[in-house]
């Protein structure tokens, strides 16, 4: 391959891919000169004029910054970026010994670990070859059936495979399955006997538009239908479609969004004015329980022989250390980008310069000189905006819901996927009508004439939630 041709072929799914397993070191550098050497002066232009739009609009709304706006709604312990910061350090204070053990692991390998070799050497400390030997155990639509049985009784209700129909009867193309969710578990003599919360509708493979797929959603087109779009690749004709760990996580992250908008009992647009780490919470809830090694035993199954995988499998779903210090690092950015940082007096070097600094501050790996954050999820998240501490604000509290003392005998996994605790989570999260009124949390102008500020729906986060969250890392 010319080095010239290198810009024009990689996009950041293509990085992500190719270099955690490309074992020759001049290669990776060369794939990530050529993928940072097109985000320069005009894209970071581009960047500067979202954030001075953004900061002028904050100013005008009564806020110091757009991420104090933005954070508002959200937990007493993330309602501005001072305390989103806070909150950051305390949980880096937590994670970094074990990213600074895996590191210095990755150095004794590698001598001197340079950002280019990074991604390469995370995927030998991660197990990243036993990630895809359970992906044999992983068949797509197998697994969306059992993933569905396993959410089923972690809340308390029973998805119905629909069968299949032509698109005169549905309006759904034939790759869309169809679910209808009834109120009551799965399990028991009156397994699917309540009555209906609605249906769900998953679009397992994504079709191209342009030169991207789309990313995975959960959209309510009305009340009782959701649809999921996980925009997976097909397979080809012929094959089996097998599923990374990462693959099913998403999935059980959309389908946590499906069961929270069937299950809330408000209107879809006091729905949508929860705030985010409210919102989340569900789906982050299920996504990290599919990765709990006994619960991935339940709807991993191997694609031919239909066996369950080993127990030295069954632990390779889980998040390692990277996982979060990506997380930290790319949230950090966008946080300290719509907070302190001055888009009307800065350059797009000084922009770029800037965004370094923010993520250099996770990670253990020094940045090398063509790098900019912006390239990467750091780029997605400024994109959307600055209130992503809100994701972190639910892994603490899921961790924490998890982590509940069992009764003397009872596993994990019995108490996870019991009747009594799914019954908690639909009547204290799942079914709750919220407050969601939001004029009050957002406009100081209103306070100011006697409007006080609403509290958070959600009880304050425990104070062993952060050490809880991290010392389980594989």
């Amino acid at each position: 391959m010319k080095r010239s041709l290198l810009p024009m072929l990689l996009q950041h799914e293509a990085m992500n891919y190719i270099v955690p397993y490309c074992s020759v070191s001049s290669t990776r550098h060369q794939l990530f000169e050529a993928y940072y050497r097109r985000f320069g002066s005009d894209f970071h232009a581009s960047a500067l004029e979202l954030l001075r739009a953004r900061q002028q609009l904050a100013k005008q709304l009564g806020f110091r910054c757009w991420a104090d706006y933005e954070l508002r709604p959200l937990s007493e312990v993330a309602q501005d970026s001072h305390a989103a910061s806070k909150l950051f350090e305390d949980c880096w204070r937590h994670l970094e010994p074990a990213v600074a053990s895996a590191v210095q692991k990755m150095k004794g390998k590698a001598g001197v670990l340079q950002q280019p070799d990074e991604a390469y050497y995370w995927t030998l400390h991660g197990r990243a070859v036993e990630a895809l030997k359970l992906a044999e155990y992983l068949p797509a639509e197998q697994a969306l059936e059992r993933l569905v049985d396993v959410l089923g009784r972690a809340c308390n209700i029973t998805f119905r495979a629909l069968p299949a129909r032509s698109w005169w009867q549905t309006g759904w193309h034939s790759g869309v399955r169809c679910f209808e969710v009834l109120d009551g578990p799965p399990l028991g003599i009156a397994a699917g006997g309540g009555r209906c919360l609605g249906y769900v509708y998953v679009e397992l493979y994504g079709t191209w538009r342009g030169t991207r797929p789309l990313a995975p959603g959960a959209l309510l087109l009305a009340p009782g239908h959701v649809y999921l779009g996980l925009h997976l690749q097909a397979p080809s004709m012929g094959m089996t479609k097998l599923l990374t760990p990462e693959d099913a996580t998403m999935m059980a992250h959309e389908l946590g969004h499906a069961v929270h908008m069937l299950c809330f009992s408000g209107s879809a647009q006091e729905f949508q004015d929860l705030p985010l780490d409210l919102l989340e919470l569900p789906s982050t809830f299920a996504e990290v329980l599919a990765t709990k090694p006994e619960v991935v035993g339940e709807y991993a199954r191997h694609h031919q022989s239909g066996d369950g995988p080993p127990n030295s499998l069954l632990q390779v779903a889980q998040a390692n250390p990277n996982f979060f210090a990506q997380k930290l690092q790319s949230w950090n950015v966008s946080l300290g980008l719509h907070s302190d940082f001055d888009a009307f007096a800065a350059t797009p070097s000084e922009l770029q310069d800037r965004a370094v600094s923010l993520w250099q501050r996770y990670s253990k790996v020094a940045a090398s000189g063509s790098f900019s954050p912006l390239g990467e999820d750091a780029g997605g998240c400024l994109a959307l905006g600055a209130n992503q501490v809100a994701y972190l604000l639910c892994y603490l509290r899921t961790a924490t819901l998890l982590r509940g003392k069992s009764a003397q005998g009872k596993s994990a996994l019995k108490r996870w996927l019991s009747p009594d605790a799914a019954g908690k989570l639909r009547a204290q999260l799942l079914d709750q009508r919220f407050n969601s009124e939001r004029l009050a949390t957002l406009l100081p102008t209103l306070q100011e004439e006697g409007m006080s500020q609403l509290p958070h729906p959600l009880p304050p986060l425990p104070s062993e939630s952060k050490p809880g969250l991290f010392q389980n890392l594989r």
